[in-house]
């Protein structure tokens, strides 16, 4: 089955930090590690496949209105801040064929380590607030969205 993304890389650059120059190829791994590391997670391997499916089979716009507020209001902004999350300790460094390259700009300086910290924790704190909303939002409409209560082993 092909690997599908809930968010693409105009999903955070318009809703994050991050600028638009950003190279989409250097971001979209951090997408997807953090859609393996937190979003299956929260979502359950069930109604995570179910919606990957969707997407894959580009059927996502039929489903109901509570599918839909799910990925739009829930699943993409927690993602988008997780994966903000993974990628801000990469974002100044590369790696090349003879190791690690740290980038340095001309115009500006780059921020120390307890400043990168602080971009850190306020990122992650962003997706935990979306994440706990995720939630809430999965268990006030859980009879609307069967596949969240599912678990591999019942799987109807």
């Amino acid at each position: 089955m092909a690997y599908a993304l809930f968010i693409t890389r105009n999903d955070i650059i318009k809703n994050s930090p991050l600028q638009g120059a950003l190279d989409a190829d250097a971001l979209l791994p951090f997408v997807r590690t953090a859609q393996d590391k937190y979003l299956k997670n929260l979502l359950g391997t069930v109604l995570f496949a179910y919606l990957q499916a969707k997407i894959v089979d580009q059927t996502i716009d039929t489903l109901s209105v509570y599918y839909q507020d799910l990925i739009n209001d829930h699943i993409k902004n927690t993602l988008i801040w997780y994966s903000v999350t993974e990628y801000i300790p990469f974002s100044s460094i590369q790696f090349k064929s003879n190791g690690a390259i740290k980038f340095t700009s001309e115009q500006g300086s780059a921020p120390g380590k307890t400043e990168v910290d602080y971009l850190l924790s306020k990122a992650q704190d962003n997706a935990e607030y979306y994440a706990l909303r995720l939630q809430n939002y999965l268990i006030a409409y859980s009879q609307n969205i069967p596949q969240y209560l599912q678990s591999v082993c019942n799987q109807t």
